[in-house]
């Protein structure tokens, strides 16, 4: 394997590759993936699992996990799946001949590299339910049995997140709970927000409508119920786009002021943000959201919960308000009528600019600057090797 200099920012060797853990949903983790093989555009793109009737027109990818009984349990779900990953991940054969490897989720961490390879592991969340969420249990009627297989998991996961030479994670969030569960040192963990299109949205004053927003899938982890319920006591106008195994509940919560538009277009979903009031969120302890980052980039303001990444992404009075999860929907119907009374006192422009953060730019340009940093840091070669050759 070839060796790096430091002498040219963002200088990569070439013999690069990037993989993904698995085309399995289309969903966020995917798209970062295809967004990281289009940052390091000339190198191969292997995934654990492929599906390529998701993928993007200008991505092509390598199926890295083979074989009869692996194709059959990587296109089921649950325990076969990942099972099927944790196999096959470890040798992945086509992967260890590079000097560089760039990886995408958390299925990748069972991977055993060659000692002189360079590993940049690109994850988005710790286990979840055996480390921050651990304490949803508390209810459960199998409480013992969960806490048992939890602390399982733990013992069976947890060694395997030490060998990359640098974890980048998608917020400060993650960090902390990387540096906490993980014990991964704080040093070795570098933050680089996830790609928006935040130059796909703009301010458009002359469309803002009477109407408030939220947009997420429908799941119990979005409470979006707390937001209908809020609604329902506030009287304004509430659309709700998205779908999901909560959507027939909320329905039958709702009353007649709160609309459900379902799955919407990306061009639908455009002009629902840039006409909207504001944008309601209400994720539980979110790693980072982009919907509220999409909805900023429109120049609409964010009604967001104060946990999580939401928190961070709302400059109280600026660019929106904060509620509470324990007060709610109480907290959000004041926090609407505080933006009703008073609005915010940035500009459409000026919320839309401070979304550019998150860009799909920002992402490209900070990643080069991780991976180069790492493999300057990772260089083995004595001091005086250099002054003999």
């Amino acid at each position: 394997m070839t060796g790096s200099s430091s002498k040219h920012a963002n200088e990569i060797p070439k013999s690069v590759a990037v993989a993904h853990w698995g085309e399995h949903a289309n969903g966020g983790g995917d798209r970062l993936a295809w967004e990281l093989s289009r940052v390091f555009a000339d190198a191969p793109f292997y995934v654990g699992y492929r599906d390529a009737d998701i993928e993007p027109e200008d991505i092509e990818s390598t199926q890295l996990i083979g074989g009869r009984f692996f194709e059959w349990a990587l296109g089921r779900d649950g325990i076969l799946r990942q099972f099927a990953h944790l196999l096959g991940w470890q040798l992945a054969e086509p992967i260890r001949e590079y000097d560089v490897l760039v990886t995408s989720g958390n299925e990748p961490l069972f991977y055993v590299p060659p000692d002189d390879q360079v590993w940049v592991a690109y994850i988005h969340h710790t286990n979840r339910r055996q480390s921050d969420q651990i304490a949803e249990v508390a209810s459960s009627r199998f409480r013992p049995l969960k806490l048992l297989l939890y602390y399982a998991m733990r013992v069976a996961y947890d060694h395997n997140t030490h060998k990359p030479d640098r974890f980048v994670v998608n917020s400060e969030i993650v960090k902390r709970r990387v540096v906490r569960y993980w014990g991964v040192p704080e040093e070795k963990v570098a933050v680089v927000y996830p790609p928006v299109a935040t130059e796909e949205y703009s301010p458009d004053d002359e469309s803002t409508g009477d109407y408030y927003l939220t947009l997420s899938r429908l799941d119990w982890h979005k409470d979006i119920d707390g937001i209908v319920r809020a609604f329902n006591e506030s009287g304004h106008r509430l659309v709700v786009a998205g779908d999901g195994p909560e959507r027939e509940k909320l329905e039958s919560i709702a009353d007649d002021n709160v609309e459900f538009d379902g799955y919407v277009s990306e061009k639908r979903k455009r002009e629902l943000l840039a006409g909207a009031k504001a944008f309601v969120f209400n994720g539980r302890d979110e790693d980072f959201g982009i919907a509220p980052v999409e909805a900023l980039a429109a120049g609409t303001p964010l009604l967001g919960v104060e946990e999580g990444m939401t928190q961070y992404q709302v400059v109280s009075g600026k660019n929106g308000y904060h509620h509470s999860r324990s007060g709610a929907p109480r907290s959000i119907v004041d926090s609407v009528t505080t933006f009703e009374s008073q609005g915010v006192s940035w500009s459409p422009d000026r919320i839309a600019n401070f979304a550019d953060r998150f860009s799909v730019e920002a992402f490209h340009e900070r990643m080069r600057e991780v991976v180069t940093q790492t493999v300057d840091e990772t260089d083995v070669e004595p001091d005086w090797y250099a002054d003999l050759t």
